[in-house]
């Protein structure tokens, strides 16, 4: 995670300010190239790229976007090692993911709006070096040199659509407002991780469909049933469950609708066995979840973990009786993979992209109706056979998403955009 050094200022200056700032090209700024591992050549006729990929805002969390950069850099890297992968970032850290690529260290600028201006400003004069610009994160420079091809991953559009799920300071805005459609506008093609968000690139940005390419998550191969009863009856004794459980794996803020499941949940208590298990970092607001637990009742019954490491989360699938994600929308969902892909059968929300990933193997709810969730819930937890069912219908499900996928459909989109250009 990024230090407080690095952050936006909360109160800020001005939009005329800031304006004037991230469009400030005279500050001089030093940079560094870490050399990666070598190279082996190029196959015949076949052209070795070299692709610059902004890595400033990503962290080594193993969940969501930075997740989805780790795993589609490493499957590619692994599928076509003859192109140069060359990260761009402004940490001076090592690590056993940064080191197997190429680095070059762009420090930041002085302030104010220091990561703002280096994404902005300081990013594009590096550009020209690279056949092919990659954006995977959230915001990326709106600049790119003519003859550098230019691809951006959109992964969710939960900003513009479900704006009142966050805290926006003035620079947040000023870049919602001018930066990300620019990006949108400029960049030679789009990559979404779901269909839904596609559609919604298309209705509220104008963007032509030929423009999107949807490449879907995938989930490790860690995710998976183990078949070892003493590891399993471990692992419960070690976060003391002692009785079966349900499941919520994710942040805890507003979008996850986490309420809701507090209520469906205490609608039913008094007709199963089952606790409630809440997986995941606190996030923004999160202060009225617990005080929803105290209010319903729930703490003799409900177990907050905290951020658990993957080696917990796959058995956390394997033994709860299953998952919900109610979430008010999801770009994806990639706990929904791993609980399929793990054996887990699925509750999720009828909206966004939750339906692409689930298809017709969990129980899909209404996230704004408490009632048929909790219904749902009661389904699960007490017909057996249904649970076998969609917990087999899950493990089908999950082989439809894979890295090596994502992957390839990228690189594909690499080559698209740089035949274009020629």
């Amino acid at each position: 995670m990024e230090d407080n050094s690095c952050q936006e200022n909360q109160t800020g200056p001005g939009p005329d300010f800031l304006i004037s700032q991230l469009t400030n090209q005279s500050e001089k700024i030093p940079f560094d190239f870490y050399p990666g591992p070598d190279y082996p050549s190029s196959p015949v006729g076949k052209k070795s790229l070299n692709i610059g990929i902004l890595y400033g805002g990503i962290s080594d969390q193993k969940v969501g976007m930075d997740h989805y950069v780790h795993q589609v850099l490493l499957s590619m890297k692994r599928m076509a090692p003859e192109h140069r992968y060359v990260l761009i970032d402004h940490r001076r850290v090592g690590g056993p993911f940064r080191d197997q690529f190429e680095q070059v260290i762009l420090d930041l600028p002085g302030p104010p709006v220091r990561i703002s201006r280096w994404n902005l400003q300081i990013v594009p004069r590096i550009l020209s070096q690279f056949d092919v610009f990659f954006s995977p994160g959230l915001y990326g420079p709106a600049r790119i040199p003519i003859g550098v091809a230019s691809v951006m991953v959109v992964h969710d559009l939960v900003r513009s659509l479900y704006p009142h799920f966050f805290a926006f300071n003035p620079v947040q805005k000023l870049l919602d407002r001018l930066a990300y459609p620019a990006m949108l506008r400029r960049y030679d093609h789009i990559l979404t991780v779901s269909e839904s968000t596609r559609k919604d690139l298309m209705r509220l940005y104008k963007v032509p469909p030929e423009k999107i390419t949807v490449t879907y998550h995938g989930a490790d191969e860690t995710f998976r049933p183990i078949p070892e009863p003493s590891k399993l009856e471990g692992f419960l004794r070690s976060y003391k469950i002692d009785q079966p459980f349900i499941l919520f794996l994710g942040t805890l803020e507003p979008r996850k609708n986490i309420s809701s499941l507090l209520t469906a949940f205490a609608g039913i208590k008094a007709r199963i066995p089952h606790r409630l298990v809440l997986v995941g970092q606190k996030g923004w607001k999160v202060a009225p979840i617990f005080q929803e637990i105290e209010r319903l009742g729930l703490q003799d019954r409900l177990q907050w973990t905290g951020y658990v490491p993957d080696a917990d989360r796959v058995l956390f699938y394997n033994t709860a009786a299953f998952l919900v994600l109610p979430s008010w929308y999801e770009g994806f969902g990639m706990p929904l993979v791993e609980a399929m892909q793990s054996g887990c059968p699925v509750i999720a929300s009828n909206t966004s992209a939750m339906p692409e990933v689930v298809g017709e193997a969990g129980i899909l709810v209404d996230p704004g109706n408490p009632e048929q969730l909790a219904q749902a819930m009661l389904r699960l937890a007490l017909e057996t056979d249904l649970g076998k069912r969609l917990r087999q219908a899950g493990l089908d499900q999950a082989k439809k998403f894979s890295w090596e996928t994502t992957a390839r459909k990228t690189l594909g989109v690499f080559e698209q955009v740089m035949e274009k250009r020629v």
